[in-house]
C-alpha cells in the first residue's frame, strides 16, 4: 500500500427522525442558516418540514437558496455566495442529494475567499486549496448516490464555457450529515438507478487502480460492490423497503468517504469523461452518462498492462462470480465487463450515447472530448485523444 493520511471528521446521524439533531447543530452556530435545496422533492418526502421544524426549535432565521439543478451551476453558487454574505449566515445546510450538497460546498468556499479572488479561476480551475475557517456545512441527505455527505469533493458546471469540473479540498468537509433512509422511498426508478451507478463507479474508480498488492482497501471495496448490487436489486424490487433503502444510503456513503482509497492511486477517468458529456448536455443525468461510459472505459484499459488484466479478472470473479476454471485472465476480465454491462441493461440503464440523447457525429465527439475533465489514469493515461476513442466506442453497447 502507498503511504497515506486519513482523517474524516463528519458526524453521521443515521436513521428515522434524525433530522431533529439539526436543532442542536444549528444552535451551536451563530447567525442565520442558509438552506440550500433543489426543487419540490424535499417537500414531498418530508425532509423540508423536518428541517424547518428543527431550525424553528433552535430559534434560527432561515434564508433559502432554492432551485439548485442537477449538475449544479456556477451562477447558482454565486447567488448563494451573495446571500451568505448579505445575511451573515453561520451555517449552510444542504437538503437534498449530491447537487445540493456540492452547491452548498462551493457557496461556503465562495463566501470564505477574499473579495479580490475569483472562485472559478483562482480555486476550482487551478485546484488551489480552500482556506480554513469556512462557514460550517451541514447536510440532510435525501438520495443515495454521490457520497458528498461524507467527503471533501464537489462538482460544478460553468455553463458560460460548458465546463464541468471536480474540486477537492479538506475544508469542504461537512460538519455533520443526517442520513434518514425514509426520505429515499419516494425516489423513482431512474433516480434510484443512476444513484447506484454513481456509487458503483466510485468504488470501481478506487479499486481498479494501482497498486495491485495485497491490501485491505481492495477487499473492503469488493465487499461494498457486492453489497451495492444486492441493495440495487432490493430497492428496485420494492422501492418502499426501508431496509433496502437504508443499505443503499450507507453503501453510497461508504463508497466515497475515502476509506477504500487509502493506499491506492485511484482512477477518475470515467467521471472525467462524463463531466464532458453533462457539461455540454446538462440535461443528461450524471448517473446516466456514467452508465454509458464506464463499461467502455473498462474495455479500453483492461489489457493495458498485465496488472490491469489481473485486476479486472479479480473483479470479474469476486464481484460478478465468473468461474476462473480453464480461463485466461483476459477472458475472465472480458466476461466480467460484459456481465456488468448486461446488468446495467437489465436494471433499465442506458448503454449508448443515443439512449441519452447525445449525438455521435465526429464533430460532436471532438467537442465532448475537448470538454472532458482530464484526470490522468492509473493503469493507462487518458487524455483528450484517448477520451475521444472511448466516446466513439459508446455508440454501441460493450461487446467483445
Amino acid at each position: 500500500m502507498q503511504d497515506f493520511i486519513f482523517h474524516n471528521p463528519v458526524k453521521i446521524y443515521f436513521g428515522k427522525g434524525q433530522a431533529s439533531h439539526v436543532a442542536e447543530e444549528a444552535a451551536a452556530c451563530e447567525g442565520p442558516v442558509l438552506l440550500v435545496y433543489g426543487g419540490g422533492s424535499i417537500k414531498r418526502n418530508g425532509a423540508y418540514d423536518d428541517v424547518i421544524r428543527a431550525l424553528a426549535a433552535a430559534g434560527k432565521q432561515v434564508v433559502e437558496l432554492a432551485g439548485v439543478t442537477p449538475n449544479p451551476r456556477l451562477d447558482k453558487v454565486l447567488e448563494g455566495v451573495a446571500l451568505a454574505k448579505e445575511h451573515g449566515v453561520g451555517l449552510i445546510l444542504a437538503v437534498g442529494g449530491g447537487s445540493a450538497i456540492d452547491c452548498a460546498k462551493f457557496v461556503a468556499l465562495g463566501a470564505g475567499i477574499g473579495s479580490d479572488e475569483d472562485l472559478w479561476h483562482d480555486y476550482i480551475e487551478s485546484g488551489r486549496p480552500a482556506p480554513e475557517g469556512l462557514i460550517p456545512l451541514g447536510v440532510v441527505l435525501t438520495t443515495a448516490a454521490t457520497g458528498s455527505e461524507m467527503g471533501d469533493s464537489a462538482v460544478v458546471t460553468n455553463t458560460a464555457i460548458a465546463r464541468k469540473m471536480g474540486y477537492t479540498s479538506f475544508p469542504l468537509m461537512p460538519r455533520f450529515s443526517v442520513l434518514d433512509p425514509s426520505y429515499l422511498t419516494t425516489l423513482g426508478r431512474d433516480q434510484t438507478n443512476y444513484g447506484f451507478v454513481d456509487m458503483f463507479c466510485h468504488v470501481c474508480e478506487q479499486y481498479l487502480s494501482l497498486p495491485s498488492d495485497d491490501n485491505l482497501s481492495d477487499e473492503l471495496a469488493e465487499a461494498i460492490m457486492r453489497h451495492i448490487l444486492r441493495s440495487w436489486r432490493a430497492c428496485l424490487a420494492d422501492p418502499s423497503d426501508y431496509t433496502a433503502r437504508s443499505n443503499a444510503m450507507w453503501d453510497s456513503t461508504m463508497a466515497l468517504n475515502r476509506i477504500i482509497s487509502r493506499g491506492k492511486e485511484t482512477d477518475w477517468v470515467t467521471h472525467g469523461i462524463e463531466h464532458g458529456i453533462s457539461a455540454v448536455h446538462p440535461e443528461v443525468a450524471h448517473g446516466a452518462g456514467l452508465a454509458v461510459v464506464h463499461p467502455h472505459w473498462m474495455k479500453y484499459v483492461y489489457r493495458a498492462t498485465p496488472e490491469a488484466t489481473g485486476r479486472f479478472a479479480r473483479f470479474a470473479c469476486t464481484v460478478w462470480g465468473v468461474d476462473p476454471t480453464g480461463r485466461t485472465e483476459a477472458e475472465m476480465a472480458a466476461e466480467g465487463i460484459e456481465r456488468y454491462s448486461d446488468f446495467l441493461a437489465r436494471m433499465g440503464c442506458p448503454r449508448t450515447l443515443a439512449e441519452i440523447g447525445v449525438p455521435a457525429d465526429d464533430a460532436h465527439l471532438d467537442e465532448l472530448a475537448a470538454h472532458h475533465d482530464a484526470m490522468g489514469g492509473s493503469y493507462q493515461h487518458v487524455g483528450t485523444a484517448e477520451a475521444r476513442e472511448i466516446l466513439a466506442d459508446c455508440v454501441e453497447p460493450v461487446a467483445f
